[in-house]
This record gives C-alpha cells, structure tokens and sequence, in this order.
C-alpha cells in the first residue's frame, strides 16, 4: 500500500497535507465559534460562498495540470502554459474581487437575506476575504506545477506551516486585537499570502522566474478544456448540495443535522481518494498509456486506506462526535447511519478516480452530461420516496446507487475506448 512508486510519491503528502489543512480548520472554527454564534453563521456565510466560487474558477488549476503535464518535456512550451496560467489566475482574482466589492451587498443582502449589523460586518469581512480568490488560484497553479514536477512534498510543508500560522494570526488579531470577523479574515489572507511565499522560496531553483507574456490562445484552450469541469464543480459542489439539503430538511431538521455531521466525517475518509484521484490525473496526462495500471492501482489503494479510515473513525465514533456535539439524540442517530453509511458509499472511490482519469483523457463534456443524467433521477427518486417514508435511509440507499451506477458506467467508457486513448501520444 506504501510502496516508494510515483503514485504514492504524488499522493502521499497530498493526503497528509489535507489532513493537516482540515484539522487546523477545525480549530479555526473554533476561535470564531468562541467569539459569537452571529459571527460564526456569518463567516460560515460569507466564506461557503467565496469558497464555492473559488472551487469553481479552481477548474483552470486542474485544465493547467493537464494541459501542462502533456508538454512537460519541451520545456519552452510547458513555460509558455505555466505563465498564461498565472496571468490568468490574476486576472480571475481581479475579477472576483471586484464582484465581491461592487455585487457583495446585493448577494448577501437579497439572496442570504443578511440585515443591519450582521450585514456591515459581513460586507466588511468578504471585501477582505474577497482577494482569496486570486492567492488560492495561485496556490492551486504552484500546487499544480508541484504535482507534474513531483515535488508534492513541497505542498504538505507550506500548507502545515501556512495553516499553523493560520491559527497563530486568527488568535492574535480576534482575540489579541480585539479585530472579531475583521481579524478573522486579514489573519486568512497572510496565512494565503505566507503559503504563497514558502512556494515561491521552495521553487526559486526550478523556475527561473520572468515577468509572464499573455498568450490569449492559451488562455482559450485552458478555459475551453476547464469550462466544463467549472460546470461539473458547480454542478455538484453547488447546486446539487443545495437541493439534496432542501430534499433532506423535508423529512426533518434533526436528518438534517445527522447528514451534515456524517459528511463532515466522510471527508475525512475521502481524503485519500482526492489524493490518489489527483496523482492518477497527473500521470495519465504526462503518459496515457499508462492508464490501465495507474488507474487500477489508485482505486485498490484508496479504498484500503479508505476502509482503514472508517474503522478507526466507527470504532472511535462516540468520542469524535462527543467533540463535536453533546446533543445525545444526534449522538445516537448519528450511530445508527454511520457504519452503514461507509460501507454503501465505498463506490464513490471507484468513481471519483474514473471521473478524474476521464477528464485527463478529454472526456469531460461526456462526465457532465453522464452525471447530470444519472443525479437527476437519483434525486428525483429520492424525492419521491423521501415523500412516502420520510427516512434518511432513503437518502443513502439511493446515493450510493448513483455512486454505483456512475462509476460502472464510467468503467465501460474506459474500458470500450481504451484502444483509442492509448494512441494519445506521451507528453511532448
């Protein structure tokens, strides 16, 4: 499972990385968890929204990883994508800095329904917060250049130090400057800043750094390549999110609060599978025809790590969720959906690594229509039926069928079009 190979070297610190990013954030919650309940659902607000947003402009990071894996070895080339990449990074930062600032009011006003002093104090935070968006997609383009350089080891030590100074700076400015939100996001921001910095010092011996040349026919094929994928992210980290949220708050607030709670400790379980998903697309653009063992050896290992995961988190399930909340009845819900609950959607490995292997082969206008299919009458079944027996098992049952479904599906596709990725030339 550990074995030193260029997958586990690629997928290793990534996991490490992410586990170290979401345990920091957990105590970043807590700080403003502390300060007031307002002030919590605010930032929780005001952040989910930028996140969201930043998730799915973040698709131009992944359009870049393969584009710029494919034509790693004709260095002139790959340096041309990488500084098109920058430049296009900035530009969406600008961009959506100036959405926040100019339409801020009118989102969080008329669609989140913020009023009064909420409202100023969240205003106040996301035009701060706001320039995130431009330092996490230049994160996101120096976490990409790391992957095809193999260099993965680079993203855990500046994510660990960046999140830990993350906390530092929350503390100091909340707390020991008495800034509350404010403080929350400038301590947000130099912790990007400072993530940004740790890459550009680590990487000052591969890249010989020059002022970037806007290349608008790069630019094209990047967002032609990434639209799809910016659709696909919004599609199911956005809207469907929503909608099985409304599905769910039909059958009762408490399922509502189980679900929420299982998902959070689901992600921590997914870990490994976004990693190994990531390696795979790596690896794939830089040599197709290694598609075959790649891909298989990326599912066998993130489902092992997977089902580690989760029986450490079942048989530790009381203290974790104690930690979280001393709500008994939700304690015990929460007992009664878990262990099942991991072992139904263990096919979600299966398909995210299918799906990232496919989009590395071109195929992501067939995975967005393919999903949109496939979600739509799982979810219509699960409205249906939600209706009749009002059961979060329902909710499940039916996911990890769409789960199932996806990823036999997308086995097919791979398997019945293999011939013709294979002839998809090695990088340049």
């Amino acid at each position: 499972m550990f074995k030193k190979d260029q997958l586990n070297q690629l997928a290793l610190p990534l996991i490490l990385s992410n586990v170290v990013s979401l345990v920091i954030s957990l105590c970043d919650q807590a700080v403003m968890g502390h300060l007031s309940i307002t002030s919590f659902a605010a930032v929780g607000i005001v952040a989910g929204f930028i996140n969201s947003v930043t998730g799915v402009l973040g698709a131009t990071s992944i359009s870049f990883n393969i584009l710029g894996a494919r034509v790693y070895q004709n260095q002139s080339l790959f340096r041309k994508y990488l500084e098109t990449q920058v430049i296009l990074s900035l530009l969406i930062g600008l961009l959506g800095f100036g959405f926040i600032t100019f339409g801020g009011k009118f989102i969080f006003q008329q669609i989140y329904q913020l009023n009064a002093q909420v409202l100023e104090e969240s205003l106040n935070y996301a035009y701060i917060f706001s320039s995130s968006i431009g330092l996490n997609l230049l994160l996101f383009t120096c976490s990409s250049y790391l992957k095809i350089i193999n260099r993965t080891k680079y993203i855990l030590i500046g994510n660990t130090v960046a999140t830990i100074s993350n906390v530092i700076l929350d503390l100091l400015f909340v707390y020991g400057l008495g800034l509350g939100m404010i403080g929350n996001a400038v301590g947000s921001v130099l912790a990007l800043i400072l993530n940004l910095i740790i890459y550009l010092v680590l990487l000052k011996c591969e890249i010989r750094w020059e002022v970037p040349l806007f290349r608008f026919s790069l630019i094209k094929e990047n967002l032609q390549y990434a639209f799809p994928m910016m659709v696909q992210e919004f599609l199911e980290n956005t809207i469907l999110i929503v909608v099985l949220g409304a599905l769910i708050s039909r059958i009762g607030l408490l399922e509502v609060s189980v679900y929420q709670l299982i998902n959070q400790l689901l992600q921590i379980s997914w870990m490994p599978m976004y990693a190994y998903a990531q390696a795979t697309l790596t690896i794939v653009s830089e040599n197709p025809k290694c598609i075959v063992p790649i891909h298989q050896q990326a599912i066998t290992r993130s489902i092992r790590l997977y089902a580690l995961i989760s029986v450490f988190l079942v048989l530790n399930q009381n203290f974790i969720i104690n930690l979280i909340t001393n709500q008994k009845l939700l304690l015990e819900y929460f007992c009664k959906y878990f262990p099942m609950v991991i072992i139904l959607f263990i096919f979600n490995n299966m398909l995210t690594i299918y799906q990232y292997t496919l989009q590395t082969l071109g195929e992501q206008k067939w995975i967005l229509k393919t999903t949109l299919l496939i979600y739509s009458i799982g979810y219509l079944l699960i409205y249906l039926f939600a209706q009749l027996y009002k059961s979060l098992w329902i909710v499940y049952v039916i996911l990890a069928m769409i789960y199932f479904i996806l990823s036999r599906i997308m086995k097919l596709k791979l398997k019945i079009n293999l011939d013709k990725y294979l002839q998809i030339p090695p990088c340049l």
